[in-house]
Parts: structure tokens; sequence; C-alpha cells
């Protein structure tokens, strides 16, 4: 313990690991010779198959056949750094990743390493929290290695209005990044930062922001995401509503992929919002995300209760709801609920 903060254990990729699983990636079902590997690294034959093996332990499912070379046939279940660096680097994105086994929080991390004044943009991920957190000081259930937890931090010294609808845009690029991996369902925003499948939720996100005066020094985006995980698994509590998107579409992700994709989308909603010049409104791609259009619904905010009928966000990206006279309420922050008969 060091200043009463765990000493948390960072795994990384060596250069070599990262360029034996970038050239076999790239090669997809083909082959890739050893004398071809070992000019690339500038080692031996030997030495291919000693780093080959170790990549094996990690989880990769190498084929080998004399004569022809190495084939990757399967790779990790987990988040492996190497292999998260390859699908970052396919994706363009700059965002470079740091990745904990275990970590108390990946929010938390993000803090400590900014902190320290690593350089950001950057990402933090871990396969496991033990005190993941989300909106309101409530508890994230973290404990599935088969899920994502990461955080993305960036230092923007803007005026805070510049990111007031940046985690309305985060939900909105995140679900699109992910609509692909699970084309027969469909994925959703829920007012103001949940993620949801028919009617379950898969996501949860929380946005924590530093702010001297009138500017935002640092903002961390925080997402919880159920990508592998078997809702039956779930604390009992969350089962009747959560789920994940394996279980919407019935076969495991790439969870390294999901991983760089979620990073990417996270960063262009950021770029979006301090541009200042997006090429499409709030109010354009809202509705299509919108989960709870047309539902009744009840929030908690400043100490009272309210209900109404979701009618979508204003220009602001307050929600409205609508009463039973007619009127309608802007709702700037709160929790929301959906109305249960009776």
């Amino acid at each position: 313990m060091t200043g009463g903060v765990e000493n948390y254990r960072m795994e990384r990729a060596t250069p070599d690991e990262t360029a034996l699983v970038a050239a076999l990636a790239e090669a997809g079902d083909a082959f890739v010779s050893g004398n071809d590997l070992a000019r690339q690294l500038g080692v031996s034959r030997p030495a291919i198959k000693a780093k080959l093996d170790k990549l094996r332990t990690k989880g990769y499912a190498l084929e080998a056949v004399r004569n022809r070379g190495y084939r990757l046939q399967g790779e990790p279940e987990v988040i492996e750094p190497a292999l998260l660096a390859y699908q970052l680097k396919r994706l363009d994105c700059p965002v470079p990743a740091l990745y904990f086994p275990v970590i108390d929080s990946t929010n938390s991390e993000a803090e400590r390493q900014q902190s320290r004044n690593r350089a950001a943009p950057f990402a933090v991920l871990s396969s496991c929290q033990t005190r993941g957190r989300g909106r309101l000081g409530r508890n994230w259930h973290s404990a599935s290695p088969d899920n994502l937890y990461l955080s993305v931090c960036f230092t923007p010294d803007i005026p805070p209005q510049q990111l007031q609808h940046f985690t309305l845009w985060a939900g909105i690029r995140v679900c699109r990044c992910l609509q692909p991996f699970v084309p027969k369902a469909r994925l959703q925003v829920k007012w103001p930062n949940d993620l949801h499948c028919e009617g379950r939720k898969f996501a949860g996100m929380l946005t924590e922001a530093r702010m001297d005066a009138d500017r935002i020094r640092s903002i961390i985006f925080g997402i919880g995401l159920n990508v592998n995980g078997n809702p039956l698994q779930f604390p009992p509590e969350l089962r009747p509503s959560a789920t994940s998107l394996h279980a919407v579409h019935g076969q495991t992700l790439s969870l390294n992929e999901v991983a760089a994709r979620v990073i990417h989308a996270v960063q262009k909603a950021y770029e979006g919002c301090i541009g200042g010049s997006p090429t499409e409104s709030l109010a354009e791609a809202w509705p299509p995300l919108d989960a709870l259009a047309g539902k009744t619904v009840q929030a908690q905010t400043g100490g009272r209760e309210i209900s109404g009928l979701a009618c979508g966000i204003d220009e602001g990206g307050a929600l409205l709801l609508r009463d039973a006279t007619g009127a309608t309420t802007a709702l700037r922050a709160g929790d929301v609920s959906l109305k249960k008969e009776g």
C-alpha cells in the first residue's frame, strides 16, 4: 500500500508480442512462415518458437505446420494487451490502453494516472473491479472477466458547456459501434446513462469531471458493458433487468475487438463535442436510439418525484416529460425508471 492506495499490477505487451500478434492476425486464415516472423523481429527461429509458446499460455490458439508456418486459430477470451493494441491500430485509434487484470475501479485508476501526469487521452481497462461504481454512488457488479470495464480520460481545458452532451453522444456512438455485433437486436440509450437491448440493461455509463473555475480540466468516461457474461450468473437482484450481448446474439464476441471499438467510439464522441461542428445534431441522432420514447416513466430529481410520458429530449439534452394535463417538464438530471402499471 502507498498513501492508502493499493498498487495494482498493470499487464503490458512486449513489442515482440505486439508484432507477432499483428502479423498473425493480419494473415487471417493464411500461414505465416517462421522465417518471415524471425526476419521481422530480428531474432532466431528458436526464439520465435519460444515467443509463440508464450502466446499460447495467454490464450492464443496457434496451428503450426511444417514448411508452412503458423496460423492463428483462436484468440484469448479475456482482454489481452497485444491483441487490444492490434485492434486499436486497425481502427487508427490514437488512445493507448492500460490493462489491469484486477483494479478497484477503472475510473479511480484513470484519476490516479492523470494525477501522475500521464498524457491524455488514454484508456484504463480491467477484467475485474473490486469497487466498481455507477451513478448516484451505486455499486457496479464487476466480477466477470467475460465483460468489459473501461474508462477513457481526456484533458480538454475548455468551458463545460462544450461537453454538456458528451455522455449522451458517447451512448449514441457506443450503441452504433456495437449494433453490427448484434444485428438482429436493437440497441438503445436509456436517458441519461444506460444502454438497453430488448428492454434490459447491458451497459451503464459514468462521466466524472474535474473543474477549475469555469474550465473542465479533466473528464473521465467510464462504462461497464456486459459482453459475454451469462445473465443467469448475475446477482439475483439483477437477473430480471440485465442482459449481455452474448445472451442477445447467442454467440461469444471478441472482447478485445469490442473494447477497441468502444474506446474508438468514445474518442469520436469527444472529438465531435469539442469540434463545435458535428455532422448531425443531437435532436437528429437521438430518436432512433431512444429507449424511453412513448413510455410512461417516473423520475426522482431534486428530492421530488415526477412522472409523465417520455417525449424525447430537447436541444439541451434534457428529457421531456408530458403529464396528464399536457404540460411538459424538461428534466435536466435525475434517476428515471419505467412506471409500473397499477
